[in-house]
């Protein structure tokens, strides 16, 4: 099973540059033209700028604060692979993981931030210890996604149990 979140980077691309088009619009209608001054007279143009401001960055921070990221999942073959960077301005750190399956310890789900960020923690066996790898956030995956992903990790975490328990 492959899944990956490839659409999730071109909206939010696209939410970020509509959003810069549209404030931009805004300033300029504030500053060159008499549009504002004569909605609402009493209102100083500098309250608008300041005002259409917030919603511009939380528009553009808005990927940022979620932790949103490019998720690349696929369980097929006998490694486990999790591509991943985060999606917004000012990000960077692609990461790669290639984990055998038979060294593939457990996965945690860590909620953050009202329940809004969703870790996913791999554990993986290396020369007899574990090794814990950084987060992968999920939260810009579909639900169903997320749902497969934790269901494919809990029976590869059962199969392992069970063989444990055999022997």
């Amino acid at each position: 099973m492959t899944i990956e979140n490839k659409h999730l980077h071109t909206i939010t691309w696209l939410i970020q540059l509509i959003s810069t088009i549209i404030y931009v619009m805004i300033i300029y209608s504030i500053y060159l033209t008499r549009f504002y001054e004569n909605l609402t007279p009493a209102i100083h143009k500098d309250y608008y700028t300041v005002f259409f401001g917030i919603f511009y960055l939380v528009a553009l921070f808005y990927p940022n604060l979620l932790k949103y990221h490019y998720v690349y999942y696929s369980d097929d073959g006998d490694k486990l692979v999790f591509k991943t960077y985060p999606i917004g301005f000012f990000t960077s750190g692609k990461q790669t993981f290639r984990i055998p399956k038979k060294d593939f310890i457990r996965a945690e789900l860590r909620e953050s931030f009202f329940k809004l960020r969703k870790a996913l923690i791999i554990y993986q066996k290396v020369n007899n210890r574990t090794a814990k790898y950084p987060p992968v956030y999920i939260n810009g995956l579909p639900g169903e996604d997320q749902k497969k992903i934790l269901l494919s990790l809990t029976r590869l975490m059962t199969e392992k149990s069970a063989v444990i328990q055999q022997h």
